[in-house]
C-alpha cells in the first residue's frame, strides 16, 4: 500500500478514499502557500461507474493503488454483466455493465479491449479516446450549407451523432468515446497513416 500526497496524484491514477476505488479523470490544484492549497479531483467509482468529486487539502495523504493492464477480449453481455476473455489463460471474466456505463455501446463483440486490473481480476475497461464506426443512414447534405451545419447520423452500432453535411452514408467516421461526438472523417490516406 503506496501513500502519497493528494498534490502528486495525476489523472488516470487509481486510488482509494474512504474505502472506495476510484481512478482520476481530472485533478486541479487551487489556492496559495499563503491560506494552503487544495487539489480538486473528478473520479470515476470502479465499482458502480458513478462520476464523483472530491476535494482534499494538497498534503493530505491518499492510497495509491498500483494496476496492471490486461489485454482482453469482449465476449458477449449476460443479464447485467458483460463478460471478457483473457487470450491467453481463456479464462472469462464479468464485469458489472454500470461500471462501464453508456460507453458500453462502443464494445464490439471479439474486440480486444485494454483492462485496468488488480492482479487478475479486471477493474474496468480502458475504451481508446476515439473509435471509428460506418454511417448506416444519414440525410444527403443540403446544398449551400457550409460544412459547420450538421446533420444527424446513425452509425452502425446504433449510436445517432451530428456530423457534417458532407458525410454520406457508407463512409466510416471517427467518434470521440467521452463525449459520443463527431472527430473527422475516415479516409483511405489516414487510415493508411496508422
Amino acid at each position: 500500500m503506496e501513500m502519497i500526497e493528494a498534490a502528486a496524484i495525476r489523472a488516470g491514477n487509481v486510488v482509494r478514499i474512504d474505502g472506495t476505488l476510484s481512478r482520476v479523470v481530472s485533478h486541479e490544484m487551487h489556492g496559495t502557500g499563503k491560506f494552503g492549497k487544495s487539489v480538486h479531483f473528478k473520479l470515476k467509482n470502479l465499482s458502480d461507474g458513478h462520476s464523483l468529486e472530491r476535494s482534499l487539502k494538497a498534503e493530505d495523504r491518499v492510497e495509491l493503488v498500483e494496476v496492471q493492464n490486461l489485454r482482453l477480449q469482449y465476449l458477449y453481455k449476460e443479464g447485467d454483466n458483460l463478460i471478457f476473455m483473457n487470450n491467453e489463460t481463456y479464462e472469462q471474466y464479468p464485469l458489472p455493465a454500470k461500471v462501464i456505463g453508456k460507453q458500453e455501446i462502443f464494445l464490439k463483440v471479439n474486440a480486444d479491449v485494454r483492462a485496468l486490473s488488480i492482479g487478475d481480476k479486471p477493474l474496468t475497461i480502458d475504451l481508446p479516446k476515439a473509435v471509428e464506426l460506418k454511417v448506416l443512414h444519414t440525410a444527403p447534405g443540403v446544398k449551400g450549407q457550409s460544412d459547420t451545419t450538421f446533420k444527424e447520423a446513425e452509425l452502425e452500432n446504433g449510436l445517432k451523432i451530428l456530423v457534417p453535411q458532407f458525410i454520406r452514408e457508407g463512409e466510416t467516421v471517427r467518434v470521440d468515446t467521452e463525449n459520443f461526438s463527431y472527430v473527422d472523417r475516415v479516409t483511405v490516406k489516414s487510415m493508411a497513416e496508422k
